[in-house]
């Protein structure tokens, strides 16, 4: 094993380095994470009601060796493999939340993102050249930044996204280096492994984001700096086609398994067409302006750190064509440009070129920020490192950095408020500043410069003086640490008091998902999955007004005791309702009938003017839970306790019976063919009444009607996500229909045979069954879950095959190298002159 990682790259004495580094990085991390998740974890909307519930489930289901396909408790059923967010082949989440309670695996899950951040990218810093001052500031400054900081805890995925970008660009710089075809292979799959958990964990924007800029450093690296042996312009060709196609088809093949079931969903969900088919949703928004750049200069959500900015600054000056900088300083241009609102060129040609970029990118552009920080940090490192290097000018070349922290000094203004931060526009530095000091338009605490100005002595200390450059660079390092650190802890104190759906909040979560009484009384009365329930009790806002977006008050105990959003799926019960970007575009229409309204793509919840819809009755829903006391304005909840009995109580809710919804399985003998629009109208105006006839979008099966209706029995036999058992009884043949959602890779067989499933009453399933008695029984059989699975598990062999080969493999002769580190700096730009032997 310990062959495996010897390398020209990192020699014998530097190993010992490179492992403190680790450790450091390890240090610095438990530091950074400890408040965040002792005696709870901060949490905001989307980690407790989507993330968290969805990566229980796909624990649970792991546990029994399952492949988690379907997720009943949400949207009245629904893919959960075909989940974009789901945590399917997301391999941190499969691990943790399989081996770990959901507390800790919760707290690992934010642990583990930042640790890996900052060791894929210290790696990544190593192989480009960077010393190891310089690699491990790049580390620091990518794992701790605002950006990253805030998203971990706030939006996973585009943390997520950030984690692995690091370490698909270092397989791919290594695979493009390696000499070997055995080599080659192994880093390929490393690429694209990195590649494939992107994939996973947010297969949009961020994926294509992530895409754009890995494209982009194969193409800087096999047509514009191609190693020293590829010669002209069909070698560079011939190279950008192998290792582009290469590791793509790795890192496809590796997020198959969930990569195919998700494209299946998607073009049955309301975003087949992009945002731009979605009622009520603007298809373009966000962006930066004009003048938001200058929040790079402020802690807060999009921080960089100023001592990173000022480093980045200059790289192009000092650092020049090494390290792969060049790229670099494109990515940052790229990326800043397009996330303004402002259509640009830029916009105009990649909308041109890239097949659905035009459809995607305008419905929030800043995302792309999401491959911005590792440019600011790889830029500050590699300017650190060449400061280093012994035998430069680096007296005339620590200008440029000292010129860079005063000039942002300068325009972010020295004098200071009553609260201890600085004021911006107040003439301080005379008069040939002061129409400097009014343009900027921030404030910045006093702290931040100050750590600028002594990270940036540090750097002074570090090149020029040959004593004690280890200690200077270790201070660089920690005040670059000690800035963002504190910057981002002051970002969660100040979410903890946001808006309603914008706060962090440090949660116990053992005690968040504990089953309510209301819950377990639910569990009891629909064990055999023979109902289903929904929330209502609309919030009472700051602004006065009643919400029903019940997963902003995700803090508000009774507000939780609802069960509303997907707090159905850690209870183990079945819900109408639900909080997800992505649904049956069926089942969104269908609740935009029952509440006569939309209210846009992520929630499904029933609205006062839903409440008397016969379409409720439909879905089966035979338990609504309110709250307990009933305030004064809210008339059409009192209506609806009226209506309905309670059959549980406690201090908090009450859960009422709707006894005229519709069992989960019933039979009828009439059905007519109509088109989906017009079978949803006459549902929904109640014309017809579907516990006698079944409206089918395409020919009925023959049909009978029986000498006797009322002897029609039907039961549930057994009830699992991907399997469900019934018996049936009926005098004459008829339709079993069941109020679930109809989905083409549910099939239907009685006794045993395969029969046809029709699409019945607009989205639901009915089963043609002959007269007499049956076992009729439903799976789940995705065609594409299982040739993805297949086809990531031949990846995944490949890539074990190939590590097993290299780790095991026959010793390298002394004139074969699996890198090529001969190259020319002035032909690879992306590995240094030979680095000193100090701090560096």
């Amino acid at each position: 094993m310990t062959k495996f990682f010897r390398s020209r790259l990192v020699p014998g004495a530097e190993r010992y380095k490179d492992l403190a580094c680790v450790l450091l990085l390890l240090t610095l991390t438990l530091i950074a994470v400890w408040d965040l998740v002792s005696g709870g974890v901060v949490v905001s909307k989307d980690p407790i009601t989507q993330y968290y519930p969805w990566y229980s489930y796909l624990g649970e289901r792991l546990r029994s060796l399952d492949i988690p396909a379907w997720n009943p408790s949400q949207f009245s059923g629904a893919p959960f493999a075909g989940d974009p967010l789901s945590g399917w082949t997301y391999l941190p989440a499969m691990i943790l939340f399989t081996i770990m309670p959901l507390s800790a695996a919760a707290s690992s899950f934010v642990f583990v993102h930042l640790l890996l951040a900052g060791l894929f990218t210290y790696a990544l810093a190593r192989t480009l050249g960077i010393n190891v001052a310089g690699s491990m500031l790049a580390a620091v400054a990518y794992e701790f930044n605002g950006f990253m900081y805030w998203r971990n805890l706030c939006c996973s995925p585009y943390a997520q996204v950030m984690v692995w970008l690091p370490l698909a660009i270092l397989g791919a710089e290594l695979a493009i280096r390696s000499s070997r075809w055995l080599d080659r292979g192994l880093w390929w799959g490393i690429s694209g492994l990195a590649l494939s958990q992107i994939l996973a964990a947010w297969p949009g924007q961020g994926s294509y984001y992530a895409l754009l800029a890995l494209g982009g450093y194969v193409v800087y690296r096999t047509l514009v700096f191609p190693p020293e042996n590829v010669h002209g312009i069909h070698g560079r060709i011939l190279g950008l086609f192998l290792h582009g196609a290469a590791v793509l088809i790795f890192g496809f093949g590796l997020a198959a398994a969930g990569l195919l079931p998700r494209l299946e969903y998607q073009t049955l969900s309301s975003l087949s067409s992009g945002y731009a088919n979605i009622e009520g949703v603007r298809a373009a928004w966000g962006g930066w302006k004009a003048d938001d750049g200058k929040r790079l200069l402020v802690p807060g959500l999009v921080y960089p750190g100023l001592t990173t900015l000022a480093l980045a600054l200059v790289a192009p000056f000092i650092v020049r064509g090494r390290h792969a900088v060049p790229f670099f300083v494109g990515l940052l241009l790229f990326t800043l440009t397009l996330a303004g609102r402002d259509v640009t060129l830029l916009h105009s040609v990649l909308y041109h070129l890239l097949p659905g970029f035009e459809s995607i990118h305008p419905h929030g552009p800043e995302r792309i920020k999401v491959i911005l920080y590792l440019a600011f940090a790889l830029l500050a490192g590699a300017t650190l490192s060449s400061l280093g290097e012994r035998g430069r000018s680096a007296g005339a070349l620590l200008a440029l950095p000292v010129v860079a922290s005063l000039f942002l000094v300068t325009r972010l203004g020295i004098p200071l408020n009553n609260d201890g931060t600085l004021e911006t526009g107040a003439v301080g530095l005379g008069n040939a500043q002061s129409s400097l000091l009014t343009d900027l338009g921030v404030v910045i605490p006093v702290a931040s410069l100050l750590a600028l100005v002594v990270a940036i002595a540090c750097v002074v200390v570090y090149a020029l003086t040959p004593v004690g450059r280890r200690v200077a660079a270790f201070l660089v390092i920690l005040v670059v640490f000690v800035d963002l650190f504190t910057a981002g802890r002051e970002t969660v104190a100040d979410r903890a008091t946001a808006e309603a759906g914008k706060r962090l909040v440090k949660i116990d979560l053992s005690r968040y998902y504990e089953p309510t009484g209301a819950a377990k009384f639910l569990r009891s009365e629909t064990a055999d999955g023979s109902a289903r329930y929904f929330g209502y009790g609309p919030h009472l806002g700051d602004n006065g007004r009643r919400s029903h977006h019940y997963n902003n008050w995700f803090t508000d105990q009774d507000n939780n005791a609802l069960l509303a959003s997907n707090l159905a799926t850690p209870m183990g019960l079945q819900s109408i309702q639900g909080y997800n970007a992505v649904h049956f575009a069926r089942y969104d229409k269908y609740i935009v009938a029952l509440n006569g309204f939309s209210q846009g793509y992520h929630d499904t919840d029933v609205y006062r003017s839903g409440l008397d819809s016969p379409l409720l009755d439909l879905l089966n829903v035979r338990y609504i839970i309110v709250p307990r006391v009933v305030m004064q304005d809210q008339s059409a909840l009192r209506a609806l306790k009226d209506a309905h009995p309670s059959v549980y109580s406690d201090d908090r809710v009450d859960v009422l019976e709707n006894r005229d919804a519709l069992p989960r399985a019933w039979i009828v003998h009439s059905a007519r063919e109509t088109t989906q629009e017009e079978a949803l109208k006459l549902l929904s105006s109640g014309a017809v009444d579907p516990r006698r006839m079944a409206l089918l979008q395409r020919r009925p099966p023959k049909l009978a009607e029986p000498d006797e209706p009322s002897a029609d029995q039907t039961s549930v036999v057994s009830y699992d996500a991907e399997r469900i058992q019934l018996k049936s009884d009926t005098g004459a043949p008829g339709l079993l229909m069941m109020s679930e959602m109809y989905h083409p890779a549910w099939k239907a067989y009685v006794d045993g045979r395969s029969v046809p499933l029709y699409a019945g009453d607009y989205m639901l399933r009915a089963v043609p069954i002959p007269a007499g008695d049956h076992t009729v029984e439903l799976r789940y059989e995705s065609w594409t879950l299982r040739v993805g699975t297949a086809v990531s598990l031949l990846a995944g062999l490949m890539l074990a095959a190939l590590t097993l080969a290299r780790i095991w493999g026959p010793r390298k002769g002394a004139n074969e190298t699996s890198t090529d580190n001969s190259l020319q700096a002035r032909r690879d730009h992306t590995l240094p002159n030979p680095p000193s032997t100090g701090a560096g």
